[in-house]
């Protein structure tokens, strides 16, 4: 757009007493301060939030394993307990006849014939514990043999069945039954 010598000069005077009074130093201060704010804002980010955030992240991360490490070190302490526990209720050598006897006792009232019990040799294992396994045979009714299997996994002893054998004939079920347990040192 072409403008006359007269308007441009009516405009720069326009501008210039805009920007040359009262009026003008206000917005200039305006200007200038609204600047500077800007740059300290600018500044607070750079050297204060973006380090800030960045340590925030690190310390979430570094308190998610504080936190991982402190849940396995109170499940491990639980475990040492349980397996001190179990130490502790394990047999002695002493205790096997008191056992088998009561797993006789127990299959005949569950009206089970019971064979020869056989045990094998005791063998050492971790902790201070020995591994004895022996073989119970019996025969009579499916379901009473499954009462008895049912009874020696939820006995309160220290008793496992490792191995099961079956044979059927026409009136009983005959089992070989397998069991192990953990003896104590004394």
């Amino acid at each position: 757009m072409l403008r006359s010598p007269i308007t441009r000069a009516w405009h720069q005077a326009g501008l210039r007493s805009l920007f040359g009074g009262r009026v003008g130093r206000q917005l200039r201060t305006f200007a200038a301060v609204g600047t500077a704010l800007l740059a300290v804002n600018v500044l607070l980010y750079t050297f204060a939030v973006l380090p800030a955030s960045a340590r925030l992240a690190e310390q979430q991360g570094r308190y998610a394993d504080l936190k991982r490490q402190y849940a396995e070190a109170v499940l491990f302490q639980k475990q040492k307990q349980a397996l001190t526990g179990l130490r502790m209720g394990a047999l002695a050598q002493k205790d096997v006849p008191l056992l088998i006897k009561d797993l006789v006792q127990m299959a005949r009232r569950l009206n089970l014939a019971v064979g020869a019990i056989n045990s094998d040799i005791p063998t050492p294992g971790a902790g201070g514990l020995t591994v004895l396994t022996f073989t119970v045979p019996l025969s009579g009714s499916y379901p009473n043999i499954k009462r008895f299997i049912y009874e020696i996994e939820t006995t309160d002893r220290m008793v496992g069945i490792q191995d099961l054998r079956f044979d059927t004939d026409r009136s009983a079920v005959r089992i070989d039954m397998k069991l192990v347990t953990y003896l104590r040192e004394e």
